[in-house]
C-alpha cells in the first residue's frame, strides 16, 4: 500500500495561490449581468446621470503572517541513524513552516462622458520557508560538526501584479433594452522562486567509508524525512501576460437576455489564445426561467508546475523511500523523455431552470458539462518498489545525484470529461418585527471519466517499461478525487443584534484507490454539522461570535487494513469533511 504526500512538498501551498479582486461598479439604474470573459462576475450599471464625474480613488493593503508545524511519520522498525558520534530517533523529527502572504492595491473609477470606467492596479505576494528540527542529516555520519540537528531546507515564493482596466456603457440600439457593452484590458506578471536550503540540509555521502546504520541500509543524503532544496532547483522564473475582452448583453425581445463575449490573451511562453462564451436567459414568467451557456477555455500550466521540484520521505509497503518531483525540462526528465507541458483546452456546456413557485421560495437546477483536453496531471511514483522499471529508473536518478529512488511529473497525459447536476434551494421569511428567517440547501452530483488517454511517453515505456498514469491513479482521479454526492443545508436567524446559524452536510461514498486490490476500500457516506451564535454592537462595528465545526466530531472511515503508517494517519487526507474531527474557534471583529 502507497501513503503519498502530494501536496506537502509546498506545490500546492504556495505556487498556486492568486490574487483576488472584486468590482468596484458605479451607481446607475438598469443593470445586467457581467460574462466571466471580463474575469470578474458582477452588476454592470448603466450610466443615468452626468456625462462626467469625478474619479474615486480607492488603496488598500494587507500583510499575514503564519507559522506551522508537523511531526515526522514514523515506522514500525527502528529508524535511529547511528554513527561513532550520532543517534537520533524519527519520533522527534519535525517540520516547522513559516509563511508571509502580503498584497497592495490601488485604483480609481469613475465616469467619463457616457462611459463607467474602473482603473485598478495589485501587487502581493506569498513566501513559504521550510525549516527541520530535531531531524539528522545521516549520512554526514561523524564528519558533521556538532551534529547539526536544525536545518533551513529552502523557500518558495509567487509574486503576481496585475494592472486592470474596465469601461461599460448602454447603448440605445432599438432592442428590447438598452445593449450594455463591457470591455477591458489587463496586463499580468507572475514571478516564481525556489530557494535552495543550506548545503547540510541536502549534501551528504552516498557511499561512505565509514560504518552507518538506518534500517539495515545507508541513509539517503540530507535532512531525514524532508531534504533541503538543492542548488540546481533554484528557480527565478517570470511570466507575462496580456488580455483583452469585450462583453454585448441585451434583451433581443422582452423574455430573451443574450450575451456574447470574447477574450484575447497573449503569454509570453505559451502564445496567444482566443476564446468565447454565449449565453441566453429565457423568462416568459416572472416564476419560471431558462438558462443556458457554452462557452470555451485555455488555461497555461502554472508556474509551480512548470518549476516546482523537491525529494522527500514517503512510505510505500511500509517502507521509506525518497520521492521526487521534478522538472520537465531536467536533466531526469529528458532522459525519461518526459514531454514539455501544453496549454490546457476546454469546452463548457451549461443549463438549467429557476422556478419561484410561491413568494420568497427559489429553486434552481442546472446540469453541466466540461471537457479538458491535455488536462495536466501528476504522474504516479516512476520506478516504485515492485515497479518493471524499478532499476533503470533507479539507475537515473543515482546519475543525476537526485538522492531520489523513485520521480514523479506533471503532464499532458489525459483528457478528461466532467458533468454534473447542481440543485439549490433558497427560502427567506420575516417571522416578526426584526426577526428574519432564512434556510438554503444544495445538492451535487458529479462525475469525471478519462476519454482520451493516459498518453504514455515513447522512450518511458520502451526504455523503462513504465507508465505515466498506473492505474490507482487513474481510479483515484476519477472515484476518487470528490464524494459522487454532496448535500449541505443552512438555516440563519437574525434577531436585532443576534444572528444564529446552523449547518449540516452530508458527504457522499468515495474510493480510497490503490493499485493492491486488497487495500482498495469504500469510505460510506458521512455527516457533519455546525453553528455559529454572532452579537453585534456598536451600530454594528463590532461582532462578537463564537462557533464550532464538526460540532459532533465525526471522523472518516479507518483503514480496515491498517498498516504501520495508517496507524499514524488512519484517515483519508482528501476527505472534504477532514480528519481534526471538531473545531470550535471565537472570533471579534471591528469594523472601522
Amino acid at each position: 500500500m502507497k501513503l503519498r504526500t502530494r501536496t506537502a512538498t509546498g506545490c500546492s501551498t504556495s505556487s498556486t495561490r492568486t490574487i483576488r479582486w472584486s468590482s468596484r461598479p458605479s451607481t446607475g439604474a438598469t443593470d445586467v449581468r457581467r460574462t466571466c470573459c471580463s474575469g470578474r462576475t458582477g452588476r454592470i450599471p448603466l450610466p443615468t446621470s452626468t456625462r462626467s464625474s469625478p474619479p474615486k480613488s480607492t488603496r488598500s493593503g494587507a500583510t499575514a503572517t503564519g507559522r506551522g508545524r508537523g511531526r515526522a511519520s514514523t515506522a514500525k522498525a527502528p529508524t535511529t541513524a547511528t554513527g561513532p558520534r550520532c543517534t537520533q530517533r524519527a519520533s522527534s523529527r519535525t517540520l516547522r513552516t513559516r509563511s508571509t502572504t502580503a498584497r497592495w492595491s490601488s485604483g480609481s473609477r469613475g465616469m467619463l462622458d457616457e462611459w463607467n470606467y474602473d482603473l485598478s492596479a495589485q501587487t502581493g505576494f506569498n513566501y513559504f520557508q521550510y525549516n527541520i528540527t530535531n531531524s539528522l542529516n545521516a549520512s554526514y555520519g561523524p564528519s558533521q560538526e556538532g551534529n547539526q540537528t536544525d536545518f533551513y531546507a529552502g523557500a518558495v515564493q509567487l509574486q503576481q501584479t496585475v494592472v486592470q482596466l474596465d469601461v461599460d456603457r448602454g447603448l440605445e440600439v432599438g432592442l428590447a433594452s438598452p445593449l450594455n457593452v463591457a470591455a477591458g484590458a489587463l496586463f499580468r506578471a507572475d514571478n516564481y522562486q525556489l530557494k535552495a536550503g543550506e548545503e547540510a540540509s541536502w549534501a551528504g555521502f552516498e557511499n561512505p567509508p565509514w560504518g552507518i546504520n538506518q534500517n539495515g541500509g545507508t541513509p539517503a543524503p540530507g535532512a531525514q524525512v524532508f531534504p533541503g532544496f538543492r542548488p540546481e532547483q533554484e528557480v527565478d522564473e517570470t511570466r507575462t501576460n496580456i488580455g483583452t475582452y469585450v462583453d454585448l448583453q441585451a434583451d433581443l425581445i422582452d423574455p430573451l437576455q443574450v450575451n456574447i463575449a470574447g477574450r484575447f490573451e497573449n503569454y509570453s511562453d505559451f502564445g496567444s489564445t482566443v476564446n468565447g462564451k454565449v449565453a441566453l436567459r429565457f423568462e416568459p414568467v416572472s416564476q419560471l426561467a431558462f438558462r443556458g451557456t457554452a462557452q470555451t477555455g485555455y488555461r497555461a500550466p502554472n508556474q509551480a508546475q512548470k518549476f516546482f521540484s523537491k525529494v522527500s520521505t514517503t512510505f510505500i509497503d511500509n517502507q521509506p523511500v525518497q520521492t521526487g518531483i521534478f522538472r520537465i525540462n531536467s536533466d531526469v526528465g529528458n532522459a525519461l523523455g518526459i514531454p514539455d507541458l501544453e496549454e490546457e483546452r476546454s469546452v463548457n456546456f451549461s443549463g438549467g431552470v429557476i422556478i419561484e413557485p410561491v413568494e420568497r421560495f427559489q429553486v434552481s437546477v442546472d446540469y453541466f458539462n466540461i471537457q479538458i483536453d491535455d488536462r495536466i496531471t501528476l504522474s504516479g511514483d516512476l520506478g516504485e518498489p515492485g515497479s518493471p522499471g524499478e532499476e533503470a529508473i533507479k539507475d537515473v536518478l543515482s546519475a543525476n545525484n537526485t538522492g531520489a529512488s523513485t520521480a514523479s511529473f506533471f503532464s499532458n497525459a489525459i483528457d478528461t470529461k466532467t458533468e454534473g447536476v447542481d440543485v439549490t434551494s433558497k427560502f427567506s421569511a420575516l417571522l416578526a418585527d426584526g426577526i428574519q428567517l432564512q434556510l438554503r440547501g444544495a445538492f451535487n452530483w458529479t462525475d469525471t471519466e478519462i476519454t482520451g488517454g493516459p498518453r504514455n511517453p515513447t522512450t518511458l515505456n520502451q526504455d523503462f517499461d513504465s507508465v505515466i498514469l498506473a492505474p490507482d491513479d487513474r481510479r483515484a482521479l476519477t472515484e476518487g478525487a470528490l464524494p459522487n454526492t454532496t448535500t449541505k443545508l443552512t438555516a440563519s436567524l437574525t434577531a436585532g443584534p443576534v444572528d444564529l446559524t446552523l449547518r449540516g452536510a452530508r458527504y457522499g461514498e468515495l474510493l480510497n484507490a490503490d493499485d493492491d486490490a486488497d487495500d482498495q476500500f469504500t469510505l460510506d457516506p458521512e455527516y457533519v454539522f455546525g453553528g455559529e451564535l454572532g452579537y453585534s454592537m456598536f451600530d454594528d462595528q463590532v461582532n462578537l461570535a463564537v462557533g464550532a465545526r464538526n460540532l459532533f466530531d465525526n471522523y472518516p472511515d479507518l483503514d480496515p487494513n491498517k498498516g504501520t503508517f495508517d496507524i499514524i494517519l488512519p484517515y483519508n487526507r482528501a476527505h472534504p469533511m477532514g480528519f481534526n474531527g471538531r473545531f470550535v474557534y471565537s472570533r471579534l471583529t471591528i469594523s472601522l
